[in-house]
């Protein structure tokens, strides 16, 4: 017969052991349990003694950029150009009907020419004393101002053909023949590509230190170009807390760079990779960093315990990778950990 109050005590006894393992959590060294201290290597983080690295995206632009608008009202009667055309200074791209402006250009010349013949009369008289010197001002000021009158229509009439403003390529169209458009419509956009620049937005709090002289990185499509910043907005977006740069990219030197530089396109992206000054680089071993589904981690030794610790990072050279942001270079990291280590797993430091 077996005691009520023990059957209690061995139940109970049961239920501990059964809470002490199923409560097990990796996350944290106080609840690790499971076998002895893990042996790991341990490195200290390098310092390049070279300013640390920011990415930002960029956007690839024209070294001159025009978004072409209709001047004067019309329908537009021919397109000259196509999309991707190269263009000339000068060069007529869209043709806008005519007529209307034609006219007042014929009744601004008809003018013109009745004002000279009167001048021409007035002014004989005024030589002869026939005429007094007020009549003469007034044929005078008609004469010019019916001039004025006729340049200022054959001027509207010139700007009913459309021209490219300098030499480059035709990027967008926004009419089609037979459209009909009022001042200031956008017609095409022309882009000159002969030299590409880069637009990005850095964070504020960097854009002191940045100056004309800055030498920057650009990938774009898995190749890099070089170049430099030659504008720096001296205002701050108050939403983003973002500058603006304008970087002027490098003329490619070799074959081969000045092909890559022919296969990027105004429009496109890349990303942008400025210099801080000041803060040096911290770099790993490439085989210390754990990537697991596009995160990287690293194991940081803890007071005697291995912490798993996400890291962002840069540029990898020379068999290390930049790390930008979640490591102090005071830390001890464990190189190319095990498959069996977890987070908060106890360990003890070997030599290398």
């Amino acid at each position: 017969m077996i005691d009520r109050s023990g059957k209690w005590l061995l139940y109970l006894g049961v239920a501990a052991t059964l809470g002490v393992g199923g409560c097990h959590r990796a996350s944290t060294p106080a609840s690790f349990v499971g076998g002895p201290p893990v042996s790991v290597r341990t490195i200290l983080p390098q310092s390049s003694g070279l300013s640390r690295e920011v990415g930002v995206a960029g956007i690839i632009r024209g070294i001159h950029e025009a978004q072409i608008s209709a001047r004067v009202p019309g329908q537009v009667r021919e397109i000259h150009v196509r999309l991707g055309q190269r263009v000339s200074p000068g060069q007529i791209l869209l043709t806008l009907s005519s007529k209307t402006l034609a006219a007042a250009q014929a009744r601004a010349a008809a003018n013109r020419d009745y004002a000279q013949s009167n001048f021409d009369r007035v002014d004989r008289l005024y030589r002869d004393k026939s005429a007094s010197r007020s009549e003469w001002d007034e044929a005078r000021q008609s004469r010019d101002d019916s001039a004025a009158a006729y340049a200022a229509a054959s001027a509207r009439l010139g700007w009913s053909s459309v021209k490219a403003p300098f030499s480059g390529r035709v990027i967008s169209k926004s009419v089609r023949v037979g459209d009909v458009v009022l001042p200031g419509a956008p017609l095409l956009s022309v882009v000159d590509d002969s030299r590409l620049e880069v637009l990005a937005h850095v964070p504020d709090t960097l854009a002191s230190d940045l100056s004309r002289a800055t030498r920057v990185r650009f990938v774009s499509r898995g190749r890099e170009f070089s170049g430099r910043i030659i504008e720096v907005s001296s205002g701050s977006d108050p939403v983003t807390h973002t500058v603006s740069v304008r970087v002027l990219l490098d003329r490619g030197k070799a074959p081969n760079e000045s092909r890559d530089l022919k296969r990027l396109r105004p429009g496109g992206y890349g990303k942008l990779t400025i210099p801080v000054p000041g803060r040096s680089s911290v770099r790993l071993p490439e085989g210390a960093i754990l990537d697991r589904e596009g995160l990287r981690e690293v194991f940081v030794v803890t007071q005697g315990h291995a912490e798993l610790r996400y890291v962002r990072t840069g540029r990898r050279t020379g068999g290390t990778v930049e790390i930008l942001s979640g490591l102090s270079p005071e830390e001890t990291v464990v190189d190319s950990p095990s498959p069996a280590l977890v987070d908060g797993a106890p360990v003890t430091e070997v030599a290398p």
